[in-house]
């Protein structure tokens, strides 16, 4: 990726010469078209294609949600074409060569400019209920406590669906979040919990964590 600053195809979007032209912010950018070596068909090539097919359908579960904010936000501050390429960058890696979720502990829903809460861990709980503490600081009239606890959740039965739990009403001062969770299917649950303000365009990265459901 090379940044245009002058000349004919600057401000220019589309495709020319073997680039594919575009802006970001108020800079133009340019990128080769990828080469093809002539080993698509090898085992490395399909294993890659495959763990990019698996990424990309999960995308699709949370592409029209406001996580999307957190994924753009960041790729733009690390000058990453967009928030959907950063997205898959960052989760390619959880999946493996089957089509199949390799390890969730691997996948990330937010990244963000807000402070994980300090010592935010989970507690045993009865199967179905998701608790975690943190320990709350007096900001005072800081806007921080504010931020409001959400959910992103996948079910071990629908592996390439996200449920977003969000309005939980749960914010930074109180310190301590019970939450039941409920999937007749299923048996577990992979909860990514994170924090965000009111406007939902500032986000903590997402912590993950497991629950037991029967």
């Amino acid at each position: 990726m090379v940044e245009i600053k002058s000349g004919l195809l600057k401000n220019a979007r589309g495709q020319y010469d073997g680039m594919v032209i575009y802006q970001k912010g108020k800079k133009t950018f340019g990128r080769k078209f990828p080469s093809y070596d002539g080993n698509a068909g090898s085992p490395t090539r399909f294993q890659q294609n495959t763990r990019l097919s698996s990424v990309v359908t999960l995308y699709q579960s949370v592409k029209n949600t406001f996580l999307t904010y957190s994924w753009n936000r960041e790729a733009n501050n690390r000058n990453i074409a967009s928030g959907y390429n950063l997205f898959v960058k960052e989760n390619i890696k959880a999946f493996d060569t089957a089509y199949n979720v390799g390890d969730f502990a691997l996948l990330q829903f937010t990244l963000g400019d807000l402070q994980i809460p300090f010592h935010l861990q989970q507690q045993e709980t009865p199967e179905g209920i998701f608790s975690i503490t943190w320990e709350t600081i007096p900001y005072g009239h800081n806007r921080r406590n504010r931020d409001e606890l959400v959910l992103a959740v996948i079910y071990d039965n629908e592996p390439f669906r996200v449920q977003i739990i969000e309005n939980t009403g749960i914010t930074r001062n109180i310190g301590i979040a019970n939450i039941p969770l409920e999937q007749p299917e299923a048996t577990e649950a992979h909860v990514y919990a994170f924090f965000t303000n009111s406007d939902r365009d500032s986000f903590t990265n997402s912590r993950y964590f497991k629950v037991k459901l029967k």
